[in-house]
């Protein structure tokens, strides 16, 4: 067999492998309560238990599903926790409504709190990635007009580069928004004052 096909083959056999709901080994094994247990503190749904027996089917296993599903009942209640949900929603995960009651009031509050704080940091590290482009795009631009002859061109290069530091300005304000110490102080919704009123504003 081809080196190459060889390598492909191996990669396909991970991605597989690492997409699969249970491995043959951990059907053999069995300990369907310790299962449970992990699942439902990692905020898996019960209809996991279904994916679960159908894999294991495959392997002529039969799955505990009632002793799952104690093991789960137990390991939900170790996630159903206002320091885990706002842990969970902090690192961006979905959450798949394994609470109930009380506890799931609590926890889906905190959960959307971090949610709330995980999507704002992800909008300024977005933001000053664009921002490193923009930098770097600016600098080509400087480059290319110093070694521009065209009087067309040069046209076009100060237009686009008039444009960029446009875009670069606004960023900057974006960024103003979040202060000195990065998405933990952002501020909805703040621009300073007369920014839409200033002519600064506008083309």
């Amino acid at each position: 067999m081809p080196a190459k096909l060889s390598v492909l083959l191996l990669v396909f056999t991970i991605v597989i492998s690492g997409c699969a709901v249970i491995s043959e080994e951990e059907c053999r094994a069995g300990l369907w309560y310790e299962r449970g247990v992990r699942d439902g503190a990692r905020g898996r749904s019960q209809a996991l238990v279904y994916d679960i027996a159908q894999e294991c089917q495959g392997h002529e296993v039969y799955v505990d599903s009632e002793a799952w599903l104690r093991g789960h009942e137990e390991g939900v209640e170790q996630f159903c926790t206002a320091e885990n949900g706002y842990k969970q929603g902090r690192q961006g995960r979905k959450y798949e409504g394994v609470c109930n009651g009380p506890s799931a009031d609590i926890f889906v509050q905190h959960y959307q709190r971090g949610l709330a704080e995980y999507r704002v940091a992800q909008q300024y590290h977005n933001l000053l990635w664009r921002r490193d482009n923009l930098e770097r795009e600016l600098y080509s631009l400087h480059h290319a007009l110093r070694h521009s002859d065209s009087d067309s061109q040069r046209r076009a290069l100060h237009f686009q580069h008039s444009r960029l530091e446009w875009e670069l300005r606004l960023l900057d304000l974006e960024l103003h928004r979040y202060g000195l110490f990065g998405p933990e102080y952002f501020t909805p919704g703040f621009y300073p004052r007369g920014f839409f009123s200033s002519g600064f504003f506008y083309w």
